[in-house]
Order: C-alpha cells, then sequence, then structure tokens
C-alpha cells in the first residue's frame, strides 16, 4: 500500500506572475517577505533580457509563486504593496526618501530639444547627402559638421540632466520621477 501525505495535482505545481516590480528595491522587499513565510518563488528581470519586447511594454522584475501558494503569497504581500504605493519618492542612487522636487520652469525643454535634433540632423545631411550630390564637401565643412554634431550629443545628455524633477538631499543626485 502506498502512502501519501499531499496529494498535489500537476495544476499546483505550475507558476502563477504574483507581481511585477519596477525596481529591485521593491522586489528585494516582496522576495524577502516571501522567503520569511517559507514562500517557493522564482524572479525574473524582465529589463536584462537581451530580447528587447519579449515580455511587452512594461518590464520589470517579475516574481512567480506556484498555483498552490498563489492566495497565501497575495495575503502576505497586500499590505506591504499598500505601504509602498502610499510610500514617497525615494533616490535610485542611495535609496533615501529624503527628496526635494526641483521646481523648473520647462518652456525651454521643447526649443533645446529641437536645437538638439537640428545640431544633430543637419550634420547627417550635409555628410550623407549634401556632400556626395551636390559636390558641396570641404575641410571647413567637415569640420562645422563635426562641432555641431558633438555639441548635440552634448545638449542630448545635458537635456536627460535638465529634465530632472527631483533631487536627493543625501547625495545629491538628480532624477527624474514620474
Amino acid at each position: 500500500m502506498m502512502k501519501s501525505s499531499q496529494n498535489l495535482s500537476h495544476d499546483d505545481m505550475h507558476e502563477i506572475l504574483l507581481l511585477k516590480c519596477k525596481n529591485s528595491i521593491c522586489a528585494d522587499e516582496i522576495v524577502n517577505l516571501l522567503n520569511a513565510h517559507n514562500i517557493a518563488l522564482r524572479q525574473h528581470d524582465e529589463s536584462q533580457d537581451p530580447r528587447a519586447g519579449a515580455y511587452g511594454p512594461v518590464t520589470g522584475i517579475a516574481i512567480y509563486v506556484f498555483a498552490k501558494d498563489y492566495e497565501k503569497a497575495l495575503g502576505i504581500i497586500n499590505p506591504t504593496l499598500k505601504d509602498m504605493n502610499n510610500s514617497s519618492t525615494f533616490c535610485p542612487k542611495c535609496g533615501s526618501e529624503d527628496v526635494m522636487p526641483i521646481i523648473r520652469n520647462h518652456d525651454y525643454g521643447t526649443i533645446l530639444s529641437l536645437l538638439c535634433l537640428f545640431l544633430l540632423l543637419i550634420p547627417i545631411l550635409y555628410l550623407l547627402v549634401f556632400a556626395n550630390e551636390f559636390g558641396l564637401k570641404s575641410p571647413i565643412g567637415n569640420i562645422i559638421a563635426l562641432v555641431m554634431a558633438s555639441l548635440g550629443f552634448v545638449l542630448m545628455f545635458a537635456l536627460k540632466y535638465y529634465n530632472a524633477n527631483y533631487k536627493c538631499k543625501k547625495c545629491g543626485k538628480k532624477f527624474n520621477h514620474r
């Protein structure tokens, strides 16, 4: 006679997506909570997958649990998720919640974006179309195109810093949080 202390069906061992976290801090907190309650899980960082877009437009850190543990896991993480949703913005560099909003007039953002586009597009058009098709290639034109493209790249990276809407009081990092 065969003894079975537990009758588990194949469906109970099927993995179900419990939730998708936006950042590793949230994911680590949920994983630690589930591990403390002895719930088996699998964690997958979809943003690190080499097949971009394979998991849809919204990537994150997916946490999977077995179907038999799904309801128990939901009950355990719900209070934590409510606290996370009510919590304030935190610094992505140091994790501090001591951040302040940066109030700026973003009227120049569009103008600077268009200038960046102009500084990148004109040299490309010059080098690929005008210089070859119309015979306008010259050493001075090449230097001007190189300087314009360089300024465009510098401005492109500066715009990311300019568009930051929060600053950490602890480490000084400026970042964009929606």
